[in-house]
């Protein structure tokens, strides 16, 4: 694998070049080595040289998730005898696909991760605290784990532990920096509150959010990310990252989108009709992969919907920028004549002391339209707290979904079913998905 530290900070005409040199490599690769690309790319009549760089990206068809599910193990672009890593991710549709990777795929994991470390301003030394899995099969662990020991940082393994034990470790430990999803430090500010412990006790400086997005279209903090920032004050960093591309990405301290590594990833964001959108309008997000033995993805349509931003960052990088994640293709709803995504709700929700944890449910109207069920989990079930509850979702959303008042135990449950390792926030049974 070639390494770049410093790319970012090139010439935008640098950057285009090296990627341009990078994508013809990717491409001979796939061609040669990768038995789906290989019929794929032949049954469409493509040839290698007809992709000379960026701007012949359009010529290639999308990789669709569906292909990676039907076709898993003509993926590998290599002998199994190089594989040294296999992780799996369901994604929200619970079906699984295995992601194959190599040693130097190791190694770019650890390398992009640090890198990400490096734009949110970690330095060596620091002490940090992580507090996702790092087993099961789950690439995001392992991923900060490697990249912050590459990058010369002190970690401590903690994993998803219960709050008690993530607060008692800050406490005996109090790193400087802490990688977790962003429920967990809202459950964390809320029993060092009833524990009469003040945030300064912890010595905390940054706080790394994997999972959900903390950020508003205009980069502005969202209720979640507002919640976090109340508490804890402004450290926060939000992150985007995707197992199938073995990537993710990380804002830097002017929180103005999240830098990708242009040695590693070229992004594109499509319309509804598949044509590249210019930077600035929202759409969903293609991705890229360059320096990958294993598992090499062109134009893989990853479902997410955000936007790309060109231009220097303030932080002095010119590489592109995704912005924040504003939902899943696929989770759109169409409500009442209004267009909302999952995420809106959720939002909505946080508002409410009250509301303990909640499920949003999609079904087919009659009318072809959407109808929506939102479960909340509380321990309140009287007309005053019903009340706020309809408000303040008419209030953000513009519309209120018809609303079942459970117990959160009960709740819990249902989020957690069949064995499910992520909590089922959004179940969707509609007849024909968007």
């Amino acid at each position: 694998m070639k390494t770049y530290d410093d790319i970012e900070f090139r010439k935008t005409q640098e950057i285009k070049n090296l990627q341009n040199e990078l994508l013809r490599e990717v491409i001979d690769y796939v061609f040669n080595n990768s038995p789906f690309y290989k019929k794929y790319y032949y049954n469409k009549g493509i040839k290698a040289g007809d992709i000379r760089g960026i701007g012949d990206l359009k010529e290639l068809p999308f990789t669709e998730r569906a292909y990676l599910q039907s076709h898993n193990a003509d993926f590998l672009a290599t002998g199994k005898d190089k594989v040294a890593e296999t992780v799996v991710t369901s994604g929200t549709s619970g079906e699984p696909v295995y992601i194959y990777m190599t040693r130097s795929d190791l190694e770019r994991l650890a390398y992009n991760e640090q890198k990400s470390f490096a734009c949110a301003g970690v330095q060596k030394g620091e002490s940090f605290l992580i507090a996702v899995t790092c087993d099961n099969l789950f690439i995001a662990g392992i991923a900060y784990y490697s990249g912050l020991i590459r990058l010369g940082a002190n970690v401590a393994r903690l994993g998803p532990q219960n709050t008690l034990r993530q607060l008692a470790m800050l406490r005996d430990l109090k790193p400087e920096g802490i990688v977790g999803v962003p429920s967990l430090m809202l459950e964390l500010s809320r029993l060092m509150k009833k524990e009469g412990i003040k945030i300064g006790e912890l010595g905390l400086k940054r706080l790394v959010l994997i999972g959900d997005s903390i950020r508003n279209h205009d980069f502005t903090s969202n209720t979640l990310g507002r919640l976090i920032e109340d508490s804890f004050g402004r450290i926060t960093y939000s992150t985007y990252g995707i197992t199938e591309g073995q990537s993710s990405f990380c804002e830097c301290p002017e929180r103005q989108g999240l830098h990708c590594h242009p040695e590693l990833i070229i992004p594109e964001v499509i319309d509804e009709d598949g044509n590249s959108l210019p930077y600035g309008e929202v759409g969903e997000l293609v991705i890229t992969t360059l320096q990958i033995e294993g598992v090499p993805l062109i134009r893989y349509k990853t479902g997410d919907i955000t936007f790309l931003m060109a231009g220097r960052c303030g932080c002095g990088r010119n590489s592109v920028r995704i912005g924040p994640i504003l939902g899943r293709k696929y989770q759109k709803l169409k409500f009442k004549g209004v267009t909302l995504f999952p995420k809106s709700i959720e939002n909505a929700l946080l508002e409410l002391d009250d509301v303990v944890n909640y499920q949003i449910e999609a079904y087919s109207g009659e009318d072809s339209t959407d109808r929506i069920i939102l479960r909340v989990g509380t321990n309140r079930n009287d007309k005053a707290f019903f009340s706020v509850l309809k408000d303040t979702l008419q209030a953000m959303l513009r519309v209120t979904p018809e609303i079942v008042i459970e117990s959160p135990e009960i709740l819990k449950r249902r989020l957690y079913e069949s064995g499910s390792r992520k909590a089922k926030v959004f179940v969707d049974r509609r007849e024909k998905r968007q």
